[in-house]
């Protein structure tokens, strides 16, 4: 059941990726997902006003065009359900209740570049509101406990500068300011700042689960 469940989501994101690339551009897919750029131009939202006009039904266009996709490519058209326990009899009709839902649009999407050509990285990138604000953020350190203090800053002030500019050089150009300025405190070992702020930026902090008492016990019994 879980291959049934595994390779079905695989063929739902692999079909929305053929439809998406024939009016757009697919960013990144996940086992339950796709980010994708379409034009300004692709239609988004429609609101249908019933006869009556006292009723307002709103559709997300891009929702609709992929859930057609879903229900024509997997829909159970011999779903079973028990009507009668003692006869043991079942109705038959057609189920789909896989269905995309759509987030957005955004303003940007900022993913990492693989180092070697062909070697594929793991899931990263940063997601960024119409008002520079970051709305998503995936398998960057900036989230993670325990990671040094100097690279989350680090982070924090470069998605701070990727909205700059009006092209790729001048975007290029205001986030690597930021990546000279900490280069030069490597370089100097941070004699520019004072010794507690240069401390507090190469501590790492990390959360004990149990008490102290707890962990002097283990160790005894691994002894």
């Amino acid at each position: 059941m879980a291959g049934v469940v595994t390779y079905t989501g695989a063929k739902i994101i692999q079909n929305a990726r053929i439809l998406v690339e024939k009016i757009g551009k697919s960013l990144e897919l996940d086992t339950d997902g796709i980010w994708c750029a379409l034009p300004g131009s692709f239609p988004e939202n429609f609101t249908f006003k019933t006869k009556d006009l006292k009723k307002k039904l709103t559709i997300s266009y891009p929702c609709v065009m992929l859930n057609v996709d879903v229900a024509e490519n997997n829909t159970n058209d011999q779903y079973q359900t028990l009507t009668d326990p003692l006869t043991k009899s079942y109705t038959t009709h057609s189920e789909c209740s896989i269905e995309f839902e759509v987030d957005g649009p955004y303003k940007a999407m900022i993913i990492p570049a693989s180092k070697e050509e062909g070697i594929l990285i793991k899931k990263r990138y940063a997601v960024f509101n119409d008002d520079g604000t970051l709305a998503k953020l995936k398998g960057f350190e900036i989230k993670r406990r325990g990671e040094l203090k100097l690279i989350k800053v680090f982070q924090a002030e470069l998605f701070d500068k990727f909205l700059n500019g009006s092209t790729l050089v001048e975007c290029y150009s205001a986030v690597a300011s930021v990546a000279n300025r900490w280069l030069d405190l490597l370089d100097n070992q941070g004699k520019d700042i004072a010794d507690s702020e240069l401390l507090d930026y190469i501590f790492e902090s990390s959360t004990m689960s149990k008490s102290i008492a707890d962990y002097q016990s283990h160790h005894r019994h691994s002894q």
